[in-house]
């Protein structure tokens, strides 16, 4: 692989990331919903895999035939309102080990000590927590341009097959079942997919 197809490479992964941690890392405006609208319009052109093509499909189906309201309701109803019975944990402790605070959340800053990467400050959410994991994914994406790329490339696999990857199974089904849950569903459907991409390129790199 050249440099050129190497920086586009890594322009992607970022940019992909960056999408997906939009969807669960604060209540959609208008401003980002116009945003998905026109990433997935686009992206609904494209043939990349089944899997993703499929769920990219859904997801721009369902954009353009949501409200901003209904989204920002949905998002509330999920994520936020403590009172609604519709709320749901986000963090790999949870699904992996059946509560918040568990053995996950040791494993997950382990690998980060090993990565020598930090959460971001400011950040109160658990470094298990589904947007932190994609900030860590995105801060050993970045360290993989160093002298250490192979070892960060190990340890991306390692976030991915052990973290990510059974967190976002458990967590798709529990959105599925949600009756709450509509476009958070495919969001996630969308992230699974991605993922089974990133799982291809960080174990054959």
């Amino acid at each position: 692989m050249n440099e050129l197809n190497e920086r586009d490479l890594f322009r992607v992964r970022f940019r992909f990331l960056d999408l997906i941690k939009s969807f669960f890392a604060a209540e959609p405006d208008a401003e980002m919903m116009s945003r998905w609208r026109s990433i997935f319009s686009a992206l609904a052109m494209e043939q990349v895999s089944p899997r993703f093509d499929n769920a990219v499909k859904e997801i721009s189906r369902a954009l353009n035939n949501k409200t901003l309201k209904e989204l920002q309701e949905e998002y509330n109803k999920l994520f936020v309102n403590p009172f609604d019975d519709g709320l749901v944990e986000i963090t790999a402790s949870y699904y992996l080990n059946g509560r918040n605070y568990d053995q996950a959340l040791v494993d997950i800053r382990g690998l980060m000590h090993e990565a020598g990467v930090q959460k971001d400050v400011g950040v109160t959410d658990p470094e298990d927590s589904l947007v932190v994991m994609l900030d860590i994914f995105a801060s050993l994406i970045e360290e993989e341009k160093g002298s250490n790329g192979e070892r960060m490339r190990q340890l991306q696999g390692r976030l991915v097959e052990e973290f990510l990857e059974p967190f976002i199974e458990k967590f798709t089904v529990t959105l599925q079942d949600n009756e709450h849950a509509d476009f958070y569903y495919l969001c996630c459907r969308v992230l699974g997919s991605y993922l089974e991409l990133e799982k291809k390129l960080v174990v054959s790199m």
